[in-house]
């Protein structure tokens, strides 16, 4: 029932010919150590070489209980990127990324970012220009790709590791990372040493010193049907409290009973518990288990069961802090940290699309783990237009009332408008 998270760029498309392709072509033919001829290889490069274009425009409006004025938001994503390609298995990508406050400047960026705007609710949008991506790969052998520099790492459905693609500021990682495709086995390591966060990157909060490992491991069994096991070893040196070990395991798949309309299935586990210097001895498990049906292309029902434990004692939950949240728990992001007694989401809905129209439905049913009181309900709804191959607009809603004091209501509204090249 997650909203997708918006297209990355740096998709396959036509090429782009420019002299900074020429220049990168040529950079990467001097790290290239076998002779060739250099004229040869630099046109080769030149003609496989891809520029990037991404401009997204949102309005994000927030009405949240305990602030006397409502945020207005309008901020304006620009990326400019050039993929390069390939020369005896090295290539490389750089990508520049902007954000721009447009007309409506009315909220709180947060981290500190906007400190004369704290009397409006939170739009973690900040104004910032950034190196989003710059890494350099290398492929010596086919299904093996290696890569050092700052990229982009997204996991599975995002739940543990992604790059919080809905904010206008990417989270994207430095380090290394190894990935290795061979038949039905698709392989995963990576080492973090910094990541670079959603806020301003001129903030604390922005970058993070790391000393992480991510270890993703996946095999399908069948068609339709993949089994995935995981270790990741977080020790954030900025923030200890949310260094952590997880280790799980999910199984999806997919059926067609009647022979035409599918059913799919998700179920995961994984334990959680201190890592490195966290000052908080805790043991914690993860639950998750979805079904949906897809009926017809305009209704396909989804029902699904997420715990991350808690306990009565501070900061001893499950965490996710490198996960793309907002897809997770409802979109009016109530729980973007696990409450210390822990979270059941109980969620249900549907989704569809019709030509170019594309729309979800979901309610969610919040409680504590531990003690089960009730935390309120949600109800999110959105409706995307694909005007163009290269454009499309969302619109998205997600309210939630107050629940006696445990959790604030808020009502939020987006308008999004997005523009990429290749399409």
């Amino acid at each position: 029932m997650n909203q997708p998270e918006c297209s990355a760029i740096g998709q396959t498309g036509s090429h782009w010919r420019g002299p900074f392709a020429m220049l990168a072509g040529g950079a990467l033919a001097l790290l290239s150590a076998a002779p060739v001829n250099a004229a040869e290889s630099l046109l080769d490069a030149l003609r496989e070489s891809q520029w990037m274009l991404d401009l997204r425009h949102r309005v994000e409006l927030v009405d949240e209980d305990g602030f006397g004025e409502d945020a207005e938001a309008s901020t304006l994503r620009t990326r400019l990127g050039l993929r390069t390609g390939d020369y005896r298995g090295w290539h490389g990508l750089i990508e520049f990324s902007d954000v721009r406050e447009i007309g409506l400047d009315n909220f709180n960026a947060g981290a500190g970012a906007t400190p004369d705007r704290i009397r409006f609710p939170l739009v973690v949008d900040p104004e910032d220009t950034r190196v989003n991506q710059a890494w350099l790969g290398f492929s010596p052998v086919l299904g093996l790709e290696l890569r050092a520099g700052r990229q982009r790492i997204k996991l599975d459905d995002d739940r543990f590791v992604g790059n919080v693609g809905w904010r206008q500021n990417e989270q994207t990682y430095d380090g290394g990372s190894l990935r290795w495709t061979r038949d039905r086995l698709d392989l995963f390591y990576s080492y973090v040493g910094h990541v670079n966060r959603i806020f301003d990157s001129e903030v604390p909060a922005g970058d993070h010193s790391h000393d992480t490992h991510l270890l993703n491991a996946s095999y399908t069994l069948a068609k339709s049907h993949k089994l995935t096991g995981y270790l990741y070893r977080i020790e954030d040196e900025d923030q200890q409290n949310l260094s952590n070990l997880t280790i799980g395991a999910r199984y999806s798949g997919s059926a067609r009973p009647d022979g035409e309309r599918a059913l799919h299935w998700l179920l995961e586990f994984a334990n959680q518990g201190d890592s490195g210097a966290n000052p908080v001895d805790y043991d914690a498990n993860y639950y998750h288990a979805n079904a949906g049906f897809d009926l017809h292309p305009w209704f396909k029902p989804r029902i699904g069961f997420e715990r991350l434990e808690g306990s009565r004692r501070t900061g001893a939950a499950f965490r996710t802090p490198l996960a793309t949240l907002h897809a997770f728990n409802g979109w009016a992001d109530r729980f973007l940290s696990t409450p210390d007694r822990g979270l059941d989401d109980f969620y249900a809905g549907f989704g569809g699309g019709q030509g170019r129209l594309g729309w979800n439905l979901v309610w969610h049913r919040f409680s504590n783990e531990t003690g089960s009181s009730s935390l309120g309900d949600e109800f999110d709804a959105s409706l995307s237009i694909k005007l163009h191959p290269t454009t499309s607009a969302l619109i998205k809603l997600a309210h939630v009332a107050e629940q006696d004091n445990r959790i604030t209501g808020v009502s939020k509204f987006w308008f999004m408008l997005s523009f990429a090249l290749p399409d």
